[in-house]
């Protein structure tokens, strides 16, 4: 356990060096940019101010879907305060990847924007030769989970109801 553990952290070290040597910039045409080389295509649908979605849709120079990531927010009972007395509202992204039945899911960013949805690909690594990288997906997804949806499901369960006779 303790070698998967340094091995995972050594991976996700080197995965970081590596981003953060990659410039990426967005297109006039939703072109993702990756060091000059346009490696997918990214849609955004709703997120203005008082929009009930948010979605971005990465796809490949042939208009096929790669990744679909929507924005989601639910209360967090756990973290009730004087402010917030049934809970703190809590915002996070949902990754899905064509193909793949697993999501993962990350806090969302304060400003998003199809430039931070860009950066957080390419940091990942979740496209190489711009098509999805197995590699990158499975690491991401074993990372991160499905935490926020987990615990929001938690928390809006009924209560058990013990019949005793």
């Amino acid at each position: 356990m303790k070698k998967a553990l340094t091995i995972a952290m050594l991976l996700a070290i080197s995965m970081a060096s590596f981003a953060q040597r990659q410039k990426v910039t967005l297109g006039k045409k939703g072109e993702m940019i990756v060091n000059g080389d346009t490696v997918a295509y990214i849609e955004k649908e709703g997120c203005k101010l008082l929009s009930t979605t948010c979605q971005f849709f990465i796809s490949n120079e042939n208009n096929d879907l790669l990744i679909t990531v929507t924005q989601h927010s639910f209360i967090d009972k756990d973290y009730a305060n004087p402010k917030h007395p049934n809970g703190v509202p809590v915002v996070y992204l949902v990754f899905s990847f064509n193909g793949y039945k697993d999501v993962a899911e990350i806090e969302s960013p304060f400003t998003l924007k199809e430039e931070t949805v860009a950066k957080l690909i390419t940091r990942w690594n979740l496209i190489k030769e711009k098509k999805l990288n197995p590699e990158g997906i499975e690491h991401f997804i074993n990372a991160n989970g499905c935490k926020y949806s987990e615990k929001e499901r938690r928390q809006n369960q009924p209560p058990t109801i013990q019949v005793i006779h």
